[in-house]
């Protein structure tokens, strides 16, 4: 009997508690909200000490850093801080001459679009000067105007820069103090398209050794298999850095490519303009804008499509970068020739299993190799992007510095071409492929298969081999989580 008397006081105390408790919260808020009424009221006679509440520490929130001073920040709301490597200007850009002999000849002037304005796509900053690419490839040879901006996107005014549209595609300007942001137009008077931040690379000594662009991914076949085994082979090869430029992927292997993002290995950099132009006729943009993103970014960059993979064939065991190691330093451009693979079938949309995925590795499923090979049909090339002054598709166009461009002999070394035969973008394709023949089966060095078979299952499965729990468990982890969030609400 007395034990029961002591529960009921018990829970009669705290009840009486709670309600105390409760009316001393309901009063305190309530003169808060008056407080800040007030404060909205008379905020005209207040200074601004008086617009904010001191609010004592939560204990339970922990507080590493409460032991340290804190500095006024360097820079205010109207102000920009000019950082060191940013204090160079220059009033001309380098090799006028030799881009003057260049214009004369007609270089690479293609002015097939219908972009009618110089729209910056993006602009890289060197030690005495700035490029620009752009999505436009008109207006070949044109004056334009290099127009600067600050941290804030406001014009640095008077501070323009008067040069040519060239090489096609492209800006030289000179560089300007303070100047982070950069925008094209053909007249002074003309409203500049939105400013682009300017990229650093006025590095000389490159962060990468090996690096490769990935021409622009678009279509209807999934990708996900054909990404993975590209980023996955080259690797193998020594590559460490990838450029990724798309057009359109779904949302399934977009999640591939942000894996790829998230570990650092990748930059994806979509592709679009206000002008209409086909999937396709991205090409020369995106190989223009890599050349110049990879210089002083990378000593060796490689020029590819999804389907190609440079295979040392002679001397199997060893890599790409063994064959750079090697290169004299006169040359500029490493080019390979090709042996075609007939890719004779879609590959798969998602990840069902590891034999389902094993079956559709592309180096495991297509070996149906062409025998003969040309030079100079569609060749693919690997160059010093700071030696190049125009990169086209299959091989530079000018060179600096009387470099050389050395033709891979097709036994050391070759593009393994994996052609699809079902998405034909040009007439007689397919054909022209087969005059390559007689045909047979070949397949990649055993070490690369090996290791490739398991880089791809690790990734492909750490990304889509989802568990999925029962609907019991997952109601259970729904109470729990709201559980926490209640517990949260309560604390606060």
């Amino acid at each position: 009997m007395f034990e029961n008397w002591r529960l009921f006081l018990l829970l009669l105390l705290t009840a009486i508690s709670f309600v105390i408790v409760s009316q001393n919260r309901k009063r305190i808020i309530g003169e808060n909200e008056s407080f800040l009424g007030n404060i909205i009221e008379n905020c005209g006679e207040r200074n601004s000490d008086d617009y904010f509440l001191a609010v004592e520490p939560n204990e339970n929130i922990m507080n590493v850093a409460s032991n340290q001073s804190y500095k006024e920040d360097y820079y205010d709301s109207k102000k920009c801080k000019i950082q060191d490597w940013n204090k160079n200007e220059t009033n001309t850009i380098p090799n006028r001459d030799y881009f003057d002999s260049l214009i004369k000849s007609n270089v690479r002037n293609q002015n097939i679009l219908l972009n009618k304005t110089p729209s910056p796509f993006s602009a890289y900053v060197y030690s005495d000067h700035i490029v620009v690419t752009l999505t436009s490839e008109r207006n070949f040879s044109d004056v334009v105007f290099c127009r600067y901006y600050d941290c804030k996107m406001r014009e640095l005014t008077g501070k323009y820069f008067e040069s040519r549209h060239f090489p096609q595609s492209t800006v030289f300007c000179g560089r300007r103090i303070g100047a982070e942001y950069i925008s094209i137009t053909e007249k002074l008077e003309d409203e500049a398209e939105f400013p682009i931040r300017i990229i650093r690379r006025d590095e000389k000594k490159p962060a990468h050794y090996f690096t490769v662009c990935l021409a622009p991914i678009y279509g209807e076949e999934p990708k996900f298999l054909q990404i993975v085994d590209f980023i996955e082979y080259y690797k193998l090869q020594g590559a460490t850095f990838f450029h990724i430029y798309v057009t359109n992927v779904s949302n399934y292997d977009r999640v591939l490519l942000d894996d790829y993002v998230r570990t650092g290995e990748v930059e994806i950099i979509q592709i679009h303009d206000h002008y209409w132009r086909a999937d396709f006729m991205w090409h020369r943009v995106q190989i223009n804008d890599c050349h110049f993103r990879n210089k002083y970014f990378s000593k060796w960059t490689a020029f590819l499509d999804i389907d190609e993979r440079i295979e040392m064939k002679k001397y199997p065991e060893l890599r790409i970068v063994d064959l750079l190691d090697e290169t004299t330093p006169n040359v500029s451009t490493l080019r390979f020739s090709v042996d075609w693979v007939v890719k004779d079938q879609l590959s798969p949309k998602k990840y069902q299993n590891d034999e389902q995925l094993k079956e559709n590795m592309i180096f495991r499923k297509f070996t149906n190799t062409s025998t003969k090979t040309d030079t100079f049909k569609q060749p693919k090339c690997i160059i010093r992007p700071e030696r190049i002054t125009i990169m086209g598709i299959h091989y530079p166009l000018a060179v600096y510095d009387n470099s050389k461009v050395s033709i891979v002999n097709y036994r050391i070394a070759a593009i393994r071409h994996y052609r699809n035969v079902f998405h034909k973008l040009f007439p007689r394709q397919v054909e022209r492929m087969m005059e390559y023949g007689p045909w047979k089966n070949t397949t990649v060095a055993p070490w690369i298969a090996g290791n490739l078979t398991t880089n791809i299952l690790r990734r492909v499965k750490y990304l889509y081999d989802i568990e999925i729990p029962s609907d019991v468990i997952k109601q259970e982890n729904y109470a729990k989580e709201e559980s926490q969030m209640d517990l949260e609400k309560i604390e606060v």
